[in-house]
């Protein structure tokens, strides 16, 4: 019975030091699940009116800007305000917008642009809640469990991404849209909840800074940067995991569907999500690594030959396989490079580093879409449908027809996840960002000594009123 006891007892620890991460994290699932079945029904109810796929694009496009065009003040935000109240009152005003949405189906006025107004104002919702959480991660969770922090909230988006499209085609048929309205407002309000019931540590903010104007506090932020350049370096090797992963959506599709059938696509995506899911959970079980950058970069390099491998090979399998590897590691790769900034950033910095972060992350994607895509349709498939010298030189190792020219281009992001790496590595600021940075002041450290809270911005006695 001892033993059994002291095998559980390690985990028990977790438990505890993460209990309000994880009560608040239980509220959010929902929330996010509610949200992504929403804008599935919504994705699903413009193309049936429109048909247009211009203005099915426009609903990502709408719901994405806010992440970019608004990450300096929702940064400067954070960081000056209540984070608690930041998330609070953002599910308020999503909640709000699910509403007044649901009042224009009741009373049949819904219009195309009442949904892209909805998403805008969702995506704002998003921004300010989501950079609020990460940054208050490292007030929540002590430095040890931030990476089972972060590993739990891939898997969340994992989750709700999978979730959304699977729910969203049931409860539309069965509930219509009036039903998924209803339905993501009391996901909302589980979400919100948690919020409203629990008191954590918050940032205690200077007088000075509450005076400063808004352009003092972003300049100040950048010149944070400016300070620590591996930091950006970081941001930039993120975000350059997003622009893969949004090229190989672009590439995936027209892949698949040019040697095999729809249901073939389907399972192959499901595949890809599962990988997401299984890599998000080992990561919240497995904990930290002893060194973040050798694990970055270890990821860096697998990735990458994961990629080559997808590309060199005409077969279905050897594709599947390879991309749902990638999946698997890239929540890993992401999971170390949110724990490594939330240890390595100031907490009175954090809100306007993770909306950067957030903002790159944003544009990533859609840059993806938009590169690769029109290099695979206009440019690299009738190239290795031709008889050029090229082709036949490359076709030699890769094969030629159609789908080559997509092959080619996963094993060109490959080689680019391999240069990056090599570079990252010889950069001696980002080389060397975990001796060269001290670690942030850890909240478990002012708990254990008093007498460091004269000398800090984070003020423990003070709960969230």
């Amino acid at each position: 019975m001892k033993n059994v006891l002291s095998e559980q007892l390690p985990f028990l620890k977790v438990i505890q030091d993460m209990r309000l991460f994880l009560f608040i994290w239980g509220g959010q699932l929902f929330a996010a699940t509610g949200s992504a079945i929403t804008s599935f029904s919504m994705n699903v109810w413009v193309y049936e009116r429109t048909e247009s796929a211009i203005q099915f694009a426009l609903i990502s496009v709408f719901a994405t800007l806010p992440f970019v065009l608004l990450a300096p003040v929702v940064g400067i935000v954070t960081d000056r305000w209540n984070r608690r109240w930041i998330m609070v009152i953002s599910d308020l005003c999503a909640t709000l917008g699910i509403f007044a949405l649901a009042l224009l189906v009741l009373y049949s006025q819904l219009a195309i642009w009442h949904i892209y107004l909805f998403n805008a104002l969702e995506g704002t919702c998003a921004a300010f809640q989501s950079t609020a959480l990460y940054a208050s991660i490292s007030l929540l969770v002590s430095k040890q469990d931030r990476s089972r922090a972060n590993g739990l909230m891939s898997f969340l988006i994992g989750m709700a991404r999978i979730l959304g499209p699977l729910l969203g085609a049931v409860f539309l048929d069965w509930i219509n849209v009036q039903g998924v309205l209803f339905l993501q407002l009391v996901c909302l309000v589980i979400g919100i909840l948690p919020l409203l019931v629990i008191a954590f540590p918050e940032m205690k903010t200077e007088e000075s800074a509450i005076e400063s104007s808004l352009m003092a506090d972003l300049i100040s932020g950048l010149k944070y940067l400016k300070t620590y350049p591996g930091l950006i370096g970081l941001l930039l090797i993120s975000s350059f995991t997003f622009f893969q992963m949004g090229s190989i959506n672009v590439i995936t599709t027209p892949l698949v569907i040019t040697v095999a059938s729809h249901d073939i696509l389907g399972r192959i995506l499901s595949c890809f999500g599962a990988g997401t899911i299984i890599g998000s959970l080992a990561i919240a079980f497995l904990g930290s690594p002893e060194r973040y950058m050798k694990a970055i970069y270890s990821c860096t390099i697998v990735n990458g030959m994961l990629l080559v491998f997808a590309g060199w090979s005409s077969s279905l399998v050897v594709f599947t396989i390879s991309v749902t590897l990638f999946t698997l590691i890239r929540p890993v790769l992401y999971t170390f490079t949110q724990t490594l900034l939330q240890n390595k950033v100031d907490p009175s910095f954090q809100g306007r580093v993770f909306s950067l972060k957030s903002a790159l992350d944003a544009i990533a994607v859609p840059a993806g879409f938009v590169i690769v895509g029109p290099l695979a349709e206009k440019v690299f498939e009738p190239m290795m449908m031709s008889d050029s010298l090229w082709a036949n030189r490359i076709g030699t190792f890769i094969g030629m027809g159609v789908g080559r020219g997509m092959g080619l281009l996963l094993i060109l992001l490959g080689a680019m996840s391999l240069l990056v790496t090599l570079f990252a590595s010889w950069y001696p600021r980002l080389r060397l960002l975990e001796t060269e940075l001290p670690d942030a002041v850890d909240i478990e450290d002012l708990r254990v000594e008093p007498e460091l809270k004269e000398s800090t911005t984070i003020d423990n006695a003070s709960l969230a009123n």
